[in-house]
């Protein structure tokens, strides 16, 4: 079956996971978010409860596990400080 457009692509990142990068604040975030779509990687900015990470409430974004490396590289040499990422 032909996948139609971004829905395949996003039924496939759905069934791989979602993992976190938990960074802080809402505007460093925004910036994450921004960072990461110029180097394809879609990312969705979310608010990380306490009981998911190690610093209190924070911002983070969202992306496919699959980019998780890559986001990794991009996040780091565009200055962003992520205090910890989350899997699934």
């Amino acid at each position: 079956m032909p996948r139609n457009g971004s829905r395949g692509q996003e039924r496939d990142d759905a069934a791989r996971g979602t993992c976190t990068a938990v960074i802080g604040s809402m505007t460093q975030a925004m910036r994450a978010q921004s960072i990461l779509a110029e180097a394809a990687i879609r990312a969705v900015v979310v608010k990380v409860s306490s009981a998911k990470n190690t610093g209190g409430c924070a911002y983070g974004v969202d992306l496919p596990c699959t980019q998780m490396s890559n986001a990794k590289t991009v996040l780091s040499h565009s200055g962003i400080k992520v205090r910890e990422y989350l899997q699934g």
